[in-house]
């Protein structure tokens, strides 16, 4: 006589796992994904498109279906995004000044001529966030700050003839901790780089300053007119 036994293909007392955080770098790029492409997308389409692993991606999926910001099919697809939300869960614990290496000027010209300048040619690369981003967007009130991008700070305080200052400054050049996300799907408005609306609403959410009501502004654009800023489909290999 024979006797096979075979045991659980899983552990039935699994040990507990932390939450997996929505708040990292690695996470928002992925939430950038998730909101700038309208679904359906398979797990294996958002690694590839994210660059990050699909353990990665199926673990923060897990999560997000956890806290009902996402829903998916019995295929594991994912069919709906609370884009609103998810973009709200991204920016917790991220402010903009804190995250990315930041230097602060005062421009002798003004942050709005600096701002013009900036579709010239010669200019370095300067990608826009923040009010004036906001602005030429949903505008609320007049920028009184620039907020740029720099891959090369030095070149963009050269180009900007910027004074370094520790108050009043209004200018501020940030290098970014994910270029991978942050500098993903910009816009080019008048010959300027702006940040992907998407990156620009976890930007102003993270900002000081008025810079949370513009993205309350900014939310209320996006609803308004999402085929404006959204993807229908996700990049093809």
């Amino acid at each position: 006589m024979y006797v096979k036994l075979q045991g659980a293909d899983r552990d039935p007392a699994p040990a507990a796992r932390p939450p997996a955080r929505l708040n990292g770098p690695r996470a928002r790029r992925l939430i950038r994904w998730l909101v700038d492409v309208a679904p359906p997308y398979r797990l294996t389409d958002l690694s590839r498109a994210s660059g990050l692993s699909k353990g990665y991606v199926s673990t923060l999926l897990e999560a997000m279906v956890d806290t009902a910001l996402i829903e998916r099919d019995r295929r594991g697809s994912v069919r709906d995004v609370d884009w609103p939300a998810l973009l709200a869960a991204g920016a917790e614990g991220y402010q903009l000044q804190r995250n990315n290496a930041v230097g602060t000027y005062v421009a002798p010209g003004g942050p709005g001529a600096l701002y013009r300048r900036l579709a010239d040619p010669d200019a370095p690369r300067a990608v826009v966030t923040g009010s004036f981003a906001a602005a030429a967007v949903a505008p609320i009130a007049v920028p009184a700050q620039l907020v740029v991008y720099a891959p090369d700070p030095a070149a963009m305080q050269r180009f900007g003839r910027l004074l370094p200052a520790e108050r009043g400054a209004d200018v501020l050049i940030l290098q970014a901790e994910d270029e991978l996300s942050q500098l993903a799907g910009t816009r080019t408005l008048d010959g300027i780089e702006h940040v992907a609306v998407s990156q620009l609403v976890m930007d102003c959410l993270g900002g000081n300053g008025r810079l949370p009501e513009e993205a309350a502004a900014l939310f209320d654009w996006m609803r308004a007119d999402p085929p404006a800023w959204r993807r229908q489909r996700l990049p093809a290999p």
